[in-house]
């Protein structure tokens, strides 16, 4: 297969490929077969000996990441599995996740998608004052922006929230009166929510990351991880993106791919041309162009060359590989807005035959592309809104990830909160504001719904009391609980008399322990010699913890990774525990500290034992934390009992109904969990056949997803960072079939189409005005040619009479254009 693909490559793209030892910067414009290229240069490293698990290839989208995984594995489809192919989001979180007992947040944590984090800032701003909530899009990109800040401020102020607000206003001259006001008072109660609930948000993921490669030796094992490293769409990688490219790129070779003149992402922190002169300094690059386009026709590839010259976007140049000279670019003026509409739906019913010829419709807004479709609709055109196909966004599948979110991370009472307001248990507003005004006792909104007696600490204070405590820590190979090994199974069993028992066993682990040896201290021979099987150790484990209360810091982590190890050797998983996390703990009785980490608490309380990563010094450590907040929880026991007192009677029967649905999500696959919400517990019945029909999308993507050598719990989890890291895409698939799909130029960044419109071409549209006042019209004219470069055979443009017509279209030489008069 790659003999054969290898012939159809011509000259400079096979140079691209068999150059594998220089930094090298590939200049692609649309169309001319990047995808291809990255993936036969991918392979051709293979086959010249170097290991799949030493490439990282990032992408801009999902959609980008699967079709580069799934050209590789025609080549080599073995090889193909154990490469990093991901977006940059979905690597920092993988990075995040291997690195997770040196992050500032816990895992399994839930990542919020950007419709969650304008519901959650609408909520907080909403509480601050009832005036300012509709600017809730200004106070997003403020949130994202700010936090961004803190990369640009010394260290040490780095998470002074006052410091670094009062800095980002200086600098950006930040106008508005009510981010003066409340911007300090915003972002606090933002990331404390967050904190609370055990949530990150996607800015979040980039500067985890980037602050954990600030540590040299973690810096240093990633660096050794990836010697190549190749990078898609580069012109949309913002500041903060490249910086991580580069930390790792140090010593290694890399290759960035893109085209300049697709460049749409500034007003999100993509600035390309600062990048690459970084890149030229840093990396010495050797620059080649691919100039042979395959998708377009010769006059519609002139025309972009030309709107290119023009406008004075980044020279390129993209020479036809088609014979078709093909034809010019329409261009139509209505009289009205509506008669703009109808004049395209006149031409859209030449080309449109129920799918053998892909259409669609671009514009500039969102709100233009609802009018645009709903006249469409009213027409009887099977036509289909962009926005609407974005699966994991559609309110129905958030209602059923809301339930998963919680039955993983059961401090999100964030998603808890969506659970017991959901039709199916319809739990009363006032009682849910009732419930969340005890913190001063230590209670959380999920606390009252997860212990079997009233009180959620009564098991643990009752099992200190009797001796009967279980600290519990693990060491492992790594920290992907899916695929490492636990090496060592440490555990006290404790209370108010001090230890009474303790279980320490090294295990033989199935793979090297490799850089971990450098976590824990365990040499792959000591292990060898001194370790004992893992099914009898699991057997120990077992036994230890029967009839106890289990604690841990992060217990999550170390029951996840335990639970991971039963599923593959066959074992019966540890059932029926009282669990409790003094992280969860820590985070309700030390809510401002900086980080929670048990080095952090240790310094804090002065425990004599200090953790090391060595599982029984660690978990020593933990016990003396423990002991101090299970003290605090006896003084303030009488608080709580009055509340439960209050309230409980309310709550009893929802609490039920929450512990049942939970209980029986957990036994099933994922896939069989969505039936179960939908068919027996009632879901199903509060839905049109539209979200039904979504729901049935979401099941096949579930069983899609799940792999049979994973235990539920890591499916599960799997299934949650999938939903949240590919929200907001579009993919060109099935359900464009037999409709026009309607989209902004944004949405349709990476796909194609036979013949495209582009509506609304009109000043203060596209152009938007607002682009236009804050100086991003270079950015408008990258997208207007984005949406240029989507067309295989035709393009129209439209505008009407409302407005002048744009000077994009100006820009178009008049010998590639025909004007049609509305008559």
């Amino acid at each position: 297969m790659f003999e054969a693909d290898w012939k159809t490559l011509n000259d400079t793209q096979q140079k691209v490929v068999q150059n594998i030892k220089d930094a090298l910067l590939v200049l692609a414009p649309a169309g001319t077969g990047k995808t291809k290229v990255i993936a036969m240069r991918t392979a051709y490293l293979l086959q010249q000996g170097v290991a799949p698990s030493s490439i990282l290839c990032l992408t801009f989208t999902n959609k980008a990441a699967k079709e580069m995984e799934q050209r590789i594995s025609l080549y080599d489809k073995a090889s193909s599995r154990q490469l990093t192919i991901k977006t940059f989001h979905s690597f920092c979180y993988y990075l995040i996740n291997q690195e997770k007992q040196n992050a500032r947040f816990a895992f399994p944590c839930t990542i919020i998608d950007e419709s969650d984090t304008e519901d959650i800032i609408r909520r907080i701003v909403f509480a601050l004052t009832t005036e300012e909530w509709k600017k809730v899009n200004t106070l997003t990109t403020f949130l994202e922006n700010v936090k961004k800040h803190r990369l640009q401020v010394e260290p040490a102020h780095r998470h002074d929230d006052a410091y670094v607000v009062k800095d980002y206003i200086a600098i950006h001259k930040a106008r508005d009166p009510f981010i003066r006001q409340y911007g300090l008072k915003l972002l606090g109660n933002y990331e404390r929510y967050l904190r609370d609930n055990n949530c990150v948000d996607f800015t979040d993921l980039i500067l985890e990351a980037t602050y954990l490669l600030e540590d040299s030796d973690i810096r240093t094992k990633w660096q050794k991880r990836y010697p190549y490293i190749q990078v898609d769409e580069m012109q949309d990688t913002s500041i903060r993106e490249y910086n991580i490219i580069k930390i790792l790129a140090q010593e290694n070779h890399v290759a960035l791919y893109g085209d300049f003149n697709q460049t749409i992402y500034e007003w999100r922190g993509s600035a390309p041309y600062k990048m690459i002169e970084d890149y030229k300094n840093n990396f010495k690059p050797i620059e080649i162009s691919l100039e042979t386009n395959y998708r377009s026709t010769q006059l519609l590839l002139k025309a972009a060359n030309g709107f290119i010259r023009n406008s004075n976007l980044y020279p390129t140049l993209s020479m036809p590989s088609v014979k078709e000279i093909g034809e010019p670019i329409e261009v139509f003026c209505g009289r009205t807005k509506t008669r703009e509409m109808e004049l395209i739906t006149q031409s859209l019913k030449q080309h449109y035959t129920g799918g053998e010829k892909e259409v669609a419709i671009l514009t500039r807004t969102n709100g233009l592309a609802k009018d645009v479709y709903r006249y469409l609709e009213q027409r009887g055109i099977p036509c289909i809104k962009v926005e609407d196909i974005r699966l994991m966004r559609r309110p129905e599948v958030k209602d059923l990830l809301a339930v998963f979110n919680y039955t993983v991370n059961q401090r999100n009472s964030y998603a808890l909160e969506k659970v017991i307001k959901h039709q199916v248990i319809h739990m009363e507003d006032w009682l849910i504001k009732e419930l969340k005004k005890t913190k001063s006792a230590y209670m959380s909104l999920h606390d009252w719904f997860l212990a079997e007696n009233n009180d959620p600490y009564y098991a643990l204070i009752k099992g200190f009391e009797n001796n009967k405590v279980v600290v519990l820590d693990v060491e492992s190979t790594g920290l992907d609980t899916t695929t490492d090994d636990i090496i060592q199974i440490a555990a006290i069993c404790y209370g108010k008399d001090g230890v009474k028992e303790q279980l320490d066993v090294l295990v033989k682990p199935t793979k090297s322990v490799g850089d971990s040896f450098f976590v824990h201290g365990f040499s792959d021979e000591q292990l060898d010699a001194e370790g004992m099987e893992i099914k009898c150790a699991l057997g120990l484990l077992r036994e230890f913890v029967e009839g106890k209360v289990v604690v841990g810091h992060n217990v999550k982590y170390d029951l996840s990774i335990i639970e991971s190890m039963c599923a593959r050797y066959k074992q019966p998983v540890i059932e029926h525990l009282e669990v409790y996390d003094t992280l969860d703990l820590a985070h309700k009785m030390y809510p401002k500290l900086p980080n929670h980490k048990l080095e952090t608490l240790s310094k804090l309380i002065e425990t004599k034992a200090k953790p090391n990563h060595n599982a029984l010094q660690d978990i020593l450590a933990t016990s003396e934390v423990l002991t101090h907040f299970i003290e605090k929880l006896i003084e303030t026991q009488k608080v709580r009992y009055s509340q439960l007192e209050a309230y409980y009677p309310y709550v009893a029967n929802y609490k039920k109904q929450v512990q049942n649905i939970i209980g029986e999500v957990k036994k099933r696959k994922t896939f069989e969990a969505i039936s179960y919400l939908m068919n027996s517990c009632g879901y199903k019945t509060h839905y049109n056949d539209e979200a039904l029909a979504n729901l049935r999308d979401f099941y096949k993507m579930s069983e899609a997803l799940y792999q049979e050598d994973f235990c539920v719990e890591d499916n599960r989890m799997k299934l949650l960072a999938f939903s949240a890291l590919h929200a907001s895409e579009v993919e060109q698939s099935a359900l464009f079939k037999g409709k026009v799909p309607v989209m902004t130029m944004h949405q349709a960044k990476g796909l194609e189409f036979d013949y495209v419109f582009m509506a609304g071409c009109n000043e203060g549209v596209f152009p938007s005005s607002r682009s236009v006042q804050e100086g991003y019209v270079e950015e408008e004219k990258r997208l207007f040619y984005v949406g240029m470069t989507r067309a295989r055979k035709k393009l129209y443009l439209s505008y009407n009479n409302s407005k002048p017509m744009s000077f994009l279209i100006e820009e178009i030489e008049e010998e590639f254009k025909k004007y049609r008069q509305d008559h």
